[in-house]
């Protein structure tokens, strides 16, 4: 009865504390940072074992009355009453409303904010001449600075109605600011008043890691990997079944959607592979696939299920490809000749930042051209002078750079070669065999009909190359167009 009487008193002290928190210098006695008060019921009271952080030196577990009790089973709704020592808020030098104290546990259920009350401040330095002269304000800045290291608060943190979950009996707490530039503080405190009447907890079955490899094209197959992970429990999963859900357009190559990994120790994992092929018809980018998880406790026969989105970025394919090169196979010095390539994108997506450049030798300057971009289905070419600066042998590449659908840098080259030749006019009004120039005859002076002559020459040399050329490039064209319908069919 006496006991009775006394946790009451303890109790009604307690809920007058909460209304008015107290500062006060040595309440908790000797210094060394060991608790006033304690807790009751047969409860260990241990003194402060560091000077640092945030720690439990007492408990007491009451109905929600306010009387105590010494066994708490599952479903109880209690009051849990802590007495802590805390360093990390005294060195803040926070007051206690900008505490705040909540449980992080699924054990103990509890939604609201702890309760701050009989809030004392001291200090614990093992240093006690430096402890005196700072009390005495004999101390000096540096000891001054020194001590404040050994500041702590002791306060009673009060919960109310926590309702006990079972699978376990310790008591999580997160100690946070209402200034969140301080770190939040964590400590725990283990009730030995809870009584779990199901100690069987089966673990949680999750996905830990996934792959598809480097990347995924539609219309190619590729291999899912799934590490499938229980976590921690102290019971074995047993029938685990690993299933997917597929996007429109994606499918299995072969197989089926369902996996039976069978038994699952707590705390491990094994893979499980699918061989998935998305449709050369899949319009979107990505393939959002849902992995389904689903298993059974072994001892206590609890279902477990889980489920995990994995995201797989899907690419159409690169289908940008290159017709004939034209170029003359005879050029002559001294003219400008011309180098022409055809293109053509056959994929479903455009290619973005088309670049043409020409490098070679003997090819002049070469040249580059930004050809922007070029949509699906579309074709071009492009052109390059030719001035070579020595009869002899031409070499050249035209290379290609752009964008494919995925942001991925690609280069398509095309080489050629041709041949310079000195343009050589022989005079046919002059007769090798001639011993002697022959007097000039009257009218038009020779030098006049020989630049007759080789303007005509010119004309001439100038009108073959063109129809050449041209003739070359509708071939090439006509070519690439009949490929093109070939693979349509």
């Amino acid at each position: 009865m006496l006991k009775r009487i006394f946790s009451l008193l303890a109790v009604l002290a307690l809920a007058a504390a909460m209304t008015a928190p107290v500062l006060a210098e040595d309440a908790v006695s000797g210094g060394d940072g060991s608790s006033g008060g304690g807790s009751s019921g047969g409860v260990t009271d241990p003194a402060p074992a560091n000077t640092d952080g945030v720690y439990v030196v007492g408990y007491t577990v009451t109905d929600i009355a306010g009387g105590e009790i010494t066994t708490v089973d599952v479903g109880d709704h209690v009051n849990v009453v802590l007495q802590v020592v805390d360093h990390s808020s005294a060195r803040y030098n926070v007051k206690a409303e900008e505490i705040s104290a909540r449980i992080n546990s699924s054990v103990f259920q509890y939604t609201g904010v702890g309760e701050i009350g009989q809030l004392f401040q001291s200090n614990d330095d093992p240093d006690q001449t430096r402890l005196s002269r700072v009390r005495n304000g004999e101390a000096s800045e540096e000891e001054k600075a020194a001590n404040a290291y050994y500041n702590y608060y002791s306060y009673v943190l009060l919960f109310r109605d926590v309702i006990y979950q079972g699978g376990g009996n310790t008591l999580p707490i997160n100690l946070t600011y209402l200034d969140t530039s301080k770190p939040m503080q964590q400590f725990s405190v283990q009730i030995g008043q809870c009584v779990d009447k199901d100690q069987t907890t089966s673990p949680n079955l999750l996905v830990r890691s996934s792959s598809y490899g480097d990347s995924v094209v539609a219309g190619e197959e590729f291999t899912l990997s799934l590490g499938v992970y229980a976590t921690a429990g102290n019971e074995p999963l047993s029938d685990v079944i690993v299933s997917l859900t597929l996007p429109e357009n994606v499918s299995l190559s072969n197989g089926s959607l369902s996996f039976y990994l069978g038994s699952l120790q707590p705390e491990t994992m094994q893979t499980v592979s699918f061989p998935v092929l998305p449709a050369s018809g899949f319009t979107g980018t990505v393939a959002n696939i849902t992995v389904n998880l689903a298993g059974t406790g072994a001892v206590s026969g609890k279902a477990v299920t889980g489920t995990t989105a994995i995201s797989v970025p899907i690419s159409q394919p690169d289908r940008f490809e290159v017709g004939q090169l034209e170029v003359s196979d005879t050029l002559y010095l001294g003219d400008t000749g011309t180098v022409s390539l055809s293109y053509v994108n056959k994929g479903k997506n455009p290619v973005s930042n088309l670049e043409a450049r020409l490098t070679g030798t003997n090819v002049g300057a070469g040249g580059y051209q930004y050809l922007g971009n070029l949509n699906a289905g579309t074709e071009g070419s492009v052109d390059f002078d030719l001035i070579p600066d020595a009869a002899g042998p031409v070499s050249g590449t035209i290379t290609l750079s752009y964008e494919d659908a995925a942001g991925e840098p690609r280069t398509v080259t095309k080489d050629f070669t041709s041949n310079v030749e000195e343009l050589v006019y022989e005079d046919p009004m002059v007769d090798p065999g001639m011993d002697a120039m022959q007097p000039e005859s009257a009218g038009m002076p020779v030098w006049g009909w020989v630049l007759l002559v080789v303007c005509g020459g010119a004309v001439v040399v100038v009108v073959v190359v063109v129809v050449r050329r041209k003739k070359k490039k509708a071939a090439a064209l006509a070519a690439l167009e009949a490929e093109d319908s070939d693979e349509d069919l």
